[in-house]
C-alpha cells in the first residue's frame, strides 16, 4: 500500500507541474487526490484554459456551463469567481477537498455554451496572425471561419468587426515602436531590416531616403528586382494617394509610380512624401534616378499638378511629359462649377455638350487647339446668345490657363496617343486601399501591404514574360481604333475645309469619353452638395 501511495504521489507531482493552478498549493491538490483515491470519491474533471494575458487562466467543467477564474484558497477548499466578475457577476464556485465542485452563488447571466469555443477560436487565430506576417487579416480569419471544428454559432460570432483591433495589436507586437516622423521612420528602417523585408524574404523594400532643399524628408520603397525591371519600362505613371497613407508618422501623400506592362497594371515603387512642393518632387525624382540609374522612360503620365509635372520635365528631359484626359475633364468641370455655370445645366440646353467638346480639344493636334476653341465659342453664340454669354468666362479660362500656357499646351496634347489617362494609378490606388484594409492605417500595416503588392507585381511580371499576359479589353482596342480613324479623317479633310473638319472631329471625339465626363460631373456636383 505504501509503495502505491508513493507512486500516486509521483503522479500528482507531475500533474501539478502541468496544472499549475495559480495560488493553489501543491499539498492541497495532493490531499484532494489522495482522499479521492482512498475514499472512492468521483474525481472532478476541472479543465484549465489559457486566458487573454500571459500566465493567466480560466477553468470550466467542459459541460458548456459557466467558466471561472481562481479567487482564493483555504486548507480545505479552492474558491472560484465567474470570469465576468468585472462586469458585476457575483457567481462563485467551490472545490472542496474530498468533495465535488459546486456553485455557491448564482450568476446574473445564463451559461454561454459557446464561451470556450470562442476563446479557442480567438487564441488559435491570434497565434496564426502573429506568425503569418504578410498574410492579410481577412484571409486568416476567413480560413478559420471555414474550419468546422468550431460550431457554426462560434464561427458566426467571430467576425472581423469584433476581432480587427486585437489582430492588429497582436501583429504590432512584432515591430518596434511607431516612429513619430518620417526621419524617425528612416532610422527605424535602417536599424530593423526585417521591418521592410519583401514578402518572400529575399530582398528589402526600403531603397533610401532624401531631404529636399525645403527641409522636407521623403522615404522610398523600391525592391531591387523591381528597380531592375524598371530599366525595361518606357512608359511610367505617377500619382499621389492619400487615404491609404499611414496615420503616423505624418506624410503629405503616398506617391506611387506604376506602369502598364502588356496591358497589366504593375506597381514599381512608392514614396512617402512629407510635402508636395517643387523642391520635394525634385528631390524624390533625383533619388529615383539614383536608385534606378537605368530608368529611361519615353513617356511620363501624371495628373495636372504643376509642381510634379515641372519636376518630371527637369529630371527627365528626354521624356515626353503628358497629362491625363480624365483629370482634365475634372479640372474643366470644377472650374465651370466655380464660375457658377453648372447651375444652368438644366435650363440651358447644350451647355454640358459645349464643356465636353472643350475637353475634347486635347485630342486635336496642338496647332489646332486655338481654332477648335474659337469654333466652340462661335457655335455657342450662334446656338443661343445666352449660352455664349454664360460660357464666355469658361472659354477664356481654357484659353489662358491651358491653350496659351507655355508648358500645359504641350502636356495636354493626346492626338494619336495610345495612353490618354492616368487610370493605371487610380487602379493601383484602389488596390492599395483594399490591401491596407483601413483608412490611414498603422505604418507597419502599410509597409506589409506594400510588400504584398510588390510580391504580386513580381509574380505578374514573371508570368507575363512567360507568355501569360492578359488580353487587352476589346473596348479599349475599339476606342483606340475609332480615335485613329477620326485622326485619319481629320488629316484628309483639314486642307479642304479646316473649320468643318475640326468641328466634326470635336463632335465625334467628345462622345468617346462621355462616360468618364458624366462620372466626373457627378463627382463635382456631389462634392458641392456635401460642402
Amino acid at each position: 500500500m505504501l509503495r502505491k501511495l508513493r507512486g500516486v504521489k509521483m503522479k500528482v507531482r507531475k500533474f501539478y507541474r502541468r496544472f499549475k493552478m495559480r495560488g493553489a498549493s501543491f499539498w492541497l491538490l495532493w490531499s484532494f487526490f489522495l482522499l479521492t483515491i482512498l475514499a472512492d470519491v468521483s474525481a472532478v474533471r476541472l479543465i484549465r484554459e489559457n486566458g487573454f494575458r500571459p500566465n493567466t487562466y480560466y477553468y470550466h467543467l467542459g459541460d458548456g456551463g459557466h467558466a471561472y477564474h481562481f479567487n482564493t484558497e483555504t486548507s480545505t477548499s479552492i474558491y472560484f469567481k465567474c470570469v465576468l466578475y468585472g462586469q458585476g457577476c457575483k457567481g462563485r464556485a467551490i472545490l472542496r477537498v474530498g468533495g465535488n465542485f459546486r456553485h455557491t452563488l448564482e450568476h446574473n447571466h445564463p451559461p454561454d455554451p459557446d464561451f470556450v469555443g470562442e476563446r479557442h477560436f480567438r487564441e488559435n487565430l491570434l497565434q496564426r496572425i502573429s506568425t503569418a506576417r504578410y498574410v492579410d487579416f481577412k484571409d486568416v480569419l476567413d480560413d478559420m471561419r471555414r474550419d468546422r471544428k468550431y460550431s457554426k454559432r462560434v464561427r458566426a460570432k467571430m467576425n472581423r468587426r469584433r476581432l480587427s483591433s486585437v489582430m492588429a495589436r497582436v501583429r504590432s507586437q512584432n515591430y518596434p515602436p511607431i516612429p513619430g516622423t518620417l526621419r524617425d521612420l528612416t532610422r527605424t528602417l535602417l536599424a530593423h531590416k526585417n521591418v521592410s523585408k519583401t514578402a518572400d524574404g529575399l530582398e528589402n523594400l526600403y531603397a533610401g531616403s532624401v531631404d529636399a532643399t525645403d527641409g522636407s524628408h521623403h522615404v522610398a520603397f523600391f525592391s531591387p528586382r523591381m528597380r531592375a525591371f524598371m530599366g525595361n519600362v518606357r512608359v511610367i505613371q505617377g500619382d499621389g494617394t492619400f487615404r491609404a497613407r499611414p496615420a503616423v508618422p505624418h506624410s503629405c501623400q503616398c506617391f506611387v509610380i506604376v506602369t502598364t506592362w502588356r496591358h497589366n497594371v504593375v506597381p514599381l515603387g512608392w514614396f512617402l512624401m512629407e510635402r508636395k512642393t517643387l523642391a520635394a518632387y525634385r528631390a524624390v525624382f533625383h533619388l529615383l534616378k539614383t536608385i534606378c540609374p537605368q530608368l529611361n522612360p519615353s513617356w511620363i503620365l501624371s495628373d495636372w499638378e504643376y509642381a510634379q509635372q515641372l519636376a518630371w520635365e527637369e529630371e527627365f528631359p528626354n521624356a515626353q511629359i503628358q497629362g491625363c484626359l480624365w483629370h482634365l475633364c475634372r479640372a474643366f468641370l470644377k472650374k465651370a462649377n466655380t464660375l457658377k455655370i453648372l447651375r444652368f445645366k438644366s435650363a440651358v440646353p447644350g451647355l454640358l455638350g459645349m464643356i465636353k467638346k472643350a475637353c475634347g480639344i486635347c485630342l486635336l493636334p496642338s496647332p489646332f487647339f486655338e481654332e477648335g476653341l474659337q469654333i466652340l465659342e462661335n457655335d455657342a453664340r450662334e446656338e443661343d446668345v445666352v449660352l455664349g454669354f454664360i460660357l464666355a468666362p469658361f472659354f477664356q479660362y481654357v484659353r489662358d490657363r491651358w491653350i496659351h500656357h507655355p508648358r500645359r499646351r504641350d502636356w495636354m496634347e493626346f492626338y494619336n496617343c495610345t495612353i490618354r489617362t492616368n487610370n493605371a494609378c487610380e487602379t493601383h490606388n484602389k488596390m492599395l486601399r483594399a490591401e491596407v484594409g483601413a483608412y490611414r492605417p498603422n505604418v507597419y500595416a502599410f509597409i506589409e501591404a506594400l510588400a504584398r503588392m510588390e510580391h504580386n507585381a513580381n509574380l505578374d511580371v514573371f508570368n507575363m514574360n512567360q507568355g501569360g499576359a492578359k488580353t487587352r479589353r476589346w473596348k479599349s482596342i475599339y476606342q483606340d481604333q475609332n480615335l485613329r480613324n477620326l485622326g485619319t479623317d481629320l488629316e484628309m479633310d483639314i486642307f479642304h475645309d479646316s473649320e468643318e473638319a475640326v468641328r466634326n472631329f470635336l463632335n465625334q471625339a467628345s462622345n468617346k469619353f462621355h462616360g468618364a465626363f458624366m462620372g466626373q460631373l457627378a463627382n463635382v456636383l456631389n462634392r458641392e452638395d456635401r460642402e
